[in-house]
């Protein structure tokens, strides 16, 4: 018998006895070989577990040591075998170390290298035969009893395992760290807009499938070549298992405006921003003239305002500053004087006493109310001889202006800006709305503004910036739109440099970067150049992803529509039989057109540059869709910004047939003259159905034309003749002309049993010895053909006519 290994016992590792039922009925008790090894450190183990021992230990010796611990004479003899009455309680616990549901019977598989694979089933229904066993004498004195299977705890082989195998425990760490990554769903980066196909192709997924996924979740007419969205495409790669990450704009970038103070009143007040609209020649200009007390009216084109202008006054009464913003009357300038309401506090409508209401006068009060800001209406031209100021009050309450004298809200100043007859009063209304709105704002911390007005000086492009929180300084960073600049000066509305720009003041600033300012743009102030530039740059993006959108429906609305036309068009050619006609219609080799089997559709290589990556992706799409089975377009490469020299010496390297695109990019007259050099074309142009347009009939025109056969004559062989000539004898098909007219110069073909069996050309075309050039209907010839002399009594030959047909691409 066997004892136990003290360094076993130790780790806690310990063999438990197990009953099983033999089909002989015999007990007997069985180790199993679980943790044989070649190495020799294992065996050592292993054998002291099978009862080998680490010395010469007698079998009576464990027995004594055994009972003496039992408390019992009867003591198993755990060498493998032993008798199953030999197992008493207490070393059966001591055998096993713990309690006995503390272990679970389970399959143990073997992952050393030296027994990889192997696995041992201590719950196999049949008995286990090990390959090799090391057995007591008991084992051998008594070879029937009751085999006994050993129960191992899980943990502890692991255990082992691992001490025996260090490499096995290094990738039990790698698989335990891969698991979460084996888990996760696979990434995939997606533009803005991406094709129907490379979608397809990027979810590894059949086309054909894709398309009827598309129409089930309900895409009807769905196309390989249809444009999907950001959003669309992400919703399928996450229907197809994956974890979309979308190439969007980081807004986090951009500037943008602070949040309001939590306590407005708590701030300094500045001045109140006025904007004086209205009709067209109601006599704006000449109110703002007299509170400027400067003429500008006659400066102005045919006495009418052409832009929008802001300047800071003091008001003569009550030295108090007021910013006013004079709105062109032009419903051209509609925009504009939308901007200019949308920023202003109180609005002066100018009326005409001798007009009245007109439809710019309407405009201007829409688009007050909207602003929900105070109005105050001016009456002007009081002066006049036909001057009605009722008439303007009734026709002002009828577009929902009611001034005070009809129960209205709204303060009516009759005034005339030509002698100054109720300017005072125009002055002191808006200054006492300006005291009960109480308007007020940050002097200090970013500065926010709105342009006002932009155009292209002396000193290069020149925006007028009302100043709306904070205080602009020269050396400012600024950003409008998608154009910034470097606060170099600033200048008041008479055109002296100041020093800063607190809230409410109308300042000029130039030296923008990027473009100009448009006017309502909103001006944010950066920390640095590069803020600035960085966040241009994130505008300039949006712009881009907006712009590509439209391209994109637009694409995808010409592409439908070119579907069904095409649906149409083959509809209606097979009901009128056209279908075999059309098979039949093969481009014959001609103008350079060679064909070559198994080649491929010939090519027609592009290099697309364009003003903004949106609209290259739109016009990489919309022409590489263009094409048939006979020829293709290949975008070879494609960009922003205008055509190079490495762009055209790229297309000529193809020595292949190919068009340069610029779109919405201008074309430098060197790069004209070496395209013209190297024989290419330059396509320029500014939308994008037009480009698709031009491109369909530059491809047409390098196809093949169709060819179509028209008879002209036909007769019929009946008889051969031989004639003798110089050189031999030469045979001729006596014929009669059964229809039309045949002639000489035309092709021929001969028919046999209806197929073609030769085309070609005479040589000889006679009237009995006579040559002639023509045969009628009902007359008899001879033919002679050109290396061809195999035709028979009882042929058909018929003269025809090629009808070159100019190719089309949808």
């Amino acid at each position: 018998m066997t004892g136990v290994a003290p360094s076993e016992a130790r780790l806690g590792r310990t063999l438990r006895p197990a009953r099983r039922e033999m089909p002989s009925g015999r007990d007997s008790t069985r180790v199993r070989s679980d943790f044989r090894d070649s190495r020799p450190d294992f065996q050592q183990r292993t054998a002291y577990e099978r009862g080998a021992g680490r010395g010469p230990t007698s079998a009576s010796s464990r027995d004594g040591r055994m009972a003496e611990l039992n408390g019992t004479d009867r003591v198993p003899r755990f060498s493998g075998v032993a008798d199953d009455e030999a197992v008493g309680p207490a070393a059966s616990e001591l055998l096993v170390g713990a309690e006995e549901d503390w272990y679970t019977r389970r399959t143990v598989a073997d992952k050393d290298r030296s027994r990889r694979g192997r696995v041992y089933d201590v719950e196999a229904e049949e008995p286990f035969q090990p390959s090799s066993t090391v057995s007591s004498p008991a084992r051998r004195s008594r070879p029937f009893q009751r085999q006994r299977t050993v129960e191992l705890d899980p943990d502890m082989v692991d255990e082992l395992l691992d001490e025996t195998n260090p490499r096995r425990k290094k990738n039990k760490g790698k698989q335990a760290k891969a698991a979460p990554r084996a888990q996760a769903r696979p990434e995939i980066r997606l533009p803005e807009f991406i094709s129907v196909e490379k979608l397809a192709q990027g979810l590894k997924v059949r086309l054909q499938d894709f398309l009827d996924k598309l129409e089930e979740e309900g895409f009807e007419g769905a196309r390989y070549d249809h444009i999907l969205d950001a959003g669309t495409s992400a919703m399928f790669a996450e229907i197809y298992g994956f974890e979309p990450i979308m190439s969007t704009v980081d807004e986090s970038r951009d500037l943008v405006a602070r949040p309001p103070a939590e306590d407005v009143s708590l701030l300094p007040p500045r001045p109140p921003i006025v904007t004086i609209m209205g009709h067209v020649d109601h006599g704006k200009t000449t109110i703002l003239d007299y509170f400027r007390r400067s003429s500008v009216v006659a400066s102005e084109h045919g006495g009418i305002t052409q832009h929008i202008g802001a300047f800071s006054v003091v008001m003569p009464g009550s030295e108090r500053n007021i910013t006013f913003l004079d709105t062109p009357g032009h419903a051209a300038f509609l925009d504009m004087r939308r901007r200019g309401a949308n920023v202003t506090d109180i609005v002066v409508l100018v009326v005409a006493a001798d007009d009245s209401v007109k439809a710019q006068t309407i405009e201007a009060i829409k688009h007050a109310l909207e602003a929900k800001v105070q109005v105050i209406v001016a009456i002007n031209k009081v002066d006049k001889e036909d001057a009605n100021i009722d008439r303007v009050k009734q026709d002002l309450s009828r577009h929902d202006i009611i001034v005070e004298d009809f129960g209205g809200e709204y303060q009516a100043i009759p005034v005339s800006g030509k002698t100054g007859q109720g300017m005072a009063e125009l002055e002191e209304a808006i200054l006492t709305l300006a005291d009960v709105a109480d308007f007020r704002a940050e002097t200090d911390g970013q500065a926010e503004g709105w342009i006002i007005e932009s155009k292209v000086g002396s000193s290069g492009r020149v925006a007028t910036v009302l100043v709306r929180r904070g205080t602009l300084r020269p050396g400012d960073f600024i950003v409008a739109g998608t154009t910034w600049a470097r606060v170099r000066t600033l200048r008041n509305d008479s055109g002296k440099l100041i020093s800063e720009a607190p809230p409410g003041t109308p300042v000029q600033i130039d030296g923008w970067r990027g473009g100009d300012p448009m006017a309502g743009d909103e001006v944010l102030q950066a920390e640095s150049e590069q803020r600035a530039k960085e966040a241009v740059g994130v505008r300039q993006e949006r712009e881009e992803n907006a712009r590509a959108i439209e391209d994109m429906t637009a694409i995808n609305t010409v592409r439908t529509e070119e579907a069904e036309a095409r649906a149409k068009v083959l509809d209606w050619e097979k009901e009128q039989g056209y279908t075999s006609m059309r098979a039949s219609r093969r481009p014959k080799d001609n103008e350079g057109w060679v064909e070559k089997e198994h080649s491929g559709p010939r090519q027609v290589h592009f290099v697309i540059k364009a003003d903004v990556a949106g609209s290259t992706e739109a016009l990489v799409a919309a022409v590489s869709a263009i094409g048939n089975n006979e020829i293709v377009a290949n975008v070879i490469h494609s960009g922003t910004g205008a055509l190079t020299e490495s762009d055209i010496k790229l297309l000529a390297a193809t020595g292949e047939v190919g068009y340069a695109i610029s779109f919405h990019q201008p074309v430098d007259a060197s790069i004209r003259r070496l395209a013209e050099a190297a024989r290419l074309q330059i396509l320029d142009h500014n939308i994008i159905y037009k480009v698709t347009d031009d491109v369909k009939e530059k491809m047409g025109a390098e196809l093949p034309p169709i060819v179509t056969q028209r008879v002209l004559g036909e007769a019929e062989v009946g008889e051969i003749f031989d004639i003798s000539i110089k050189k031999g004898t030469l045979k001729i098909a006596g014929c009669r002309v059964t229809n039309g007219t045949i002639r000489r110069s035309e092709k021929v073909r001969v028919l046999r049993n209806g197929e073609v069996v030769y085309t070609g050309t005479l040589t000889s075309f006679k009237n009995i010895k006579k040559d002639v050039t023509e045969m009628r209907k009902g007359s008899e010839c001879g033919m002679g053909f050109e290396n061809w002399e195999d035709f028979q009594v009882g042929d058909q030959i018929q003269s025809f006519e090629e009808i070159r047909e100019k190719r089309t691409l949808y």
